[in-house]
């Protein structure tokens, strides 16, 4: 019998981080150069936030409430409340939680500590991993 994965088991360990005093340039630049759409941040109340790449472009958009985008720091963007499970955590029920509250990213930890982050990104190769798993039990997943 197979074991309920917990979040630990298909999160992104040891992810990409930054500063929330660091400007939203530097974070799009970090974000290009590490392949990665989330990066998390501690804020100065030692809580973790994170931001997105999609929330980032979204601020250079005409109309936007900011519109001197070189003078903005992460602090002036990133969402107050985050997604924050422990790393023994069941992958069903963060699964769950992301499907019923539209959320794209949860924020892994360990003993309150950042551990990982995971994404729907993570989620779809999670279950990319199961079905061929599944539908190719001794190997050969490569999908036509």
């Amino acid at each position: 019998m197979k074991r309920m994965p917990k979040i630990k088991d298909v999160m992104s360990a040891f992810p990409f981080s930054i500063e929330v005093s660091d400007s939203v340039s530097k974070a799009k630049e970090m974000m290009k150069e590490h392949h990665v759409g989330h990066l998390p941040l501690k804020l100065e109340d030692g809580s973790l936030s994170v931001i997105s790449l999609r929330e980032l472009e979204r601020t250079q958009l005409p109309g936007h409430v900011h519109t001197e985008f070189d003078e903005l720091t992460l602090s002036d963007l990133c969402p107050v409340s985050t997604y924050t499970v422990d790393l023994q955590t069941s992958l069903i029920e963060v699964l769950d939680h992301m499907s019923e509250n539209h959320t794209d990213c949860a924020l892994i930890t360990r003993q309150g500590k950042l551990a990982g982050v995971f994404t729907f990104s993570d989620a779809c190769h999670a279950y990319s991993q199961h079905l061929k798993d599944f539908f190719f039990p001794g190997g050969g997943g490569d999908v036509a």
